[in-house]
Parts: structure tokens; sequence; C-alpha cells
């Protein structure tokens, strides 16, 4: 019976379709988090200095976890021997996608976010 090895490329799609989903739900609980102070009539999201760090260390985690997915859904996508292509592609354009809307939300963060400390 074959181990877990990331060299095979089965493997490597059933990998890239997982971490590509678990970079779905931290996109959703930094949305969450991001979204929880927003003012909606002036735009603008308040946020302490523990609120700035776990806004950052989120998104610096989906973004690793989405980049992952993206590029082990790139590399066994068109490989011969990866009888699983669905979950290649799968997970190369949801880590894509979570890559794209996380870098959105992190910029929107940081353009339109106001420390509530004063």
């Amino acid at each position: 019976m074959a181990t877990f090895s990331l060299r095979r490329y089965d493997t490597q799609a059933r990998a890239s379709m997982i971490v590509s989903l678990v970079s779905l739900v931290a996109l959703c609980g930094l949305a969450f988090i991001v979204f929880q102070n927003l003012d909606p009539t002036d735009g603008v999201i308040y946020y302490g200095a523990n609120r700035k760090l776990a806004i950052l260390g989120g998104g610096a985690i989906t973004l690793l976890l989405s980049a992952a997915g993206f590029g082990l859904g790139l590399n066994s996508a068109g490989q011969r021997r990866n009888d699983k292509p669905l979950l290649s592609w799968i997970g190369f354009f949801l880590g894509a996608s979570v890559l794209c809307l996380t870098l959105i939300m992190l910029f929107f963060f940081r353009a339109r976010g106001e420390s509530a400390i004063n």
C-alpha cells in the first residue's frame, strides 16, 4: 500500500483540493473578522491593536494556504500519471480565487481601516 508522498501527482491533486478548501474556510473567517467592525455609513473599519494583528496574521495564513493549493494544482494538472485531474483543476482555480480575494480584502482593510485607539 502506498504511503503519503507529494511526489505522486494524484496525491498532489488531492492535497491541492484539500488545502484550497481549508484556505476558503480561512478566508471566510478573515472576512468575518474584517467586516465585523465595518461602519457602513462611512465605509470605515475600526480596529484595535489586537484585531489588526489577527487580521494580518489570518491574511498571511490564508495567503500561504491558497498559494500552496494553487501551486500544487498547477503542478499536477496536466501530468500524464495524474488519474485525478479534476481535483487538480478544482484546487488550482479555488486556490487562485482565494488568493485574489484575500489580497483584495487585505488591501480594503489597509485602505479603509482606522485605529480606534486615540
